[in-house]
């Protein structure tokens, strides 16, 4: 995490913190009202609100699969202005079957953050990996 503002440094444990815990006050602290999502299927415009509502399930459904953890590995930090910064995240997703081995999906993902007042918010999150790929590579869904 080399030449990681503080700041930055700080909102992305938060973010580990929350994603663990799903604690939906923290997340929806990380998000400004309405943030853009890309991933390999496309680009949309996200409400927060609805995002937070689909948490619950989507993690009920990573339990289901044996979910453990997601752990931030590295963080790589570019300033675009004196307002965006561009974070590149890279992630360790574990899960565990109850009689398996662990099993470890390396994701990585880019983010743009709006600071104001040293407040991070994101404003755009871009998931280079197609998560349900990455789950059938593990053998944890099956393929279509």
């Amino acid at each position: 995490m080399n030449n990681v503002s503080e700041t930055v440094k700080a909102f992305f444990e938060g973010m580990e913190k929350s994603g663990n815990s799903l604690d939906l006050e923290l997340i929806s602290s990380q998000y400004e009202d309405t943030f853009m999502f890309a991933d390999p299927n496309g680009t949309q415009v996200i409400e927060k609100q609805k995002f937070l509502a689909a948490l619950p399930r989507r993690q009920e459904f990573f339990k289901m699969l044996g979910y453990q953890s997601t752990k931030i590995l590295a963080l790589e930090e570019t300033q675009l202005d004196n307002q965006y910064v561009m974070v590149k995240a890279h992630f360790l997703m574990q899960f565990k079957k109850a009689t398996e081995e662990l099993l470890e999906a390396n994701l990585n993902s880019t983010f743009i953050l709006n600071i104001k007042n040293d407040i991070p918010k994101i404003v755009f999150q871009i998931e280079h990996h197609e998560l349900q790929k990455a789950m059938q590579e593990l053998g944890l869904l099956p393929v279509k």
